[in-house]
């Protein structure tokens, strides 16, 4: 899963007003979107992302994608 695709899917969940306040992530795209970020900004900040968008993560080892 990419950047792109997590804004997407956050704005998607946003379209009927409902506010984005928490993603949870699989371990495979948790790693994914640590190396997209590692490839824009050239630095790791390691296994615990914080937020992405203004949602916090809340899981980077869930069993499936999840916004609320």
């Amino acid at each position: 899963m990419t950047i792109e695709e997590i804004k997407k899917l956050k704005n998607e969940f946003e379209a009927d007003g409902s506010q984005a306040m928490g993603v949870y992530l699989t371990k495979a795209q948790a790693v994914e979107l640590r190396q997209e970020l590692y490839l824009y900004y050239g630095f790791d900040n390691g296994e615990n992302l914080t937020t992405l968008f203004g949602m916090e993560v809340m899981d980077v080892n869930a069993e499936s994608f999840k916004i609320d």
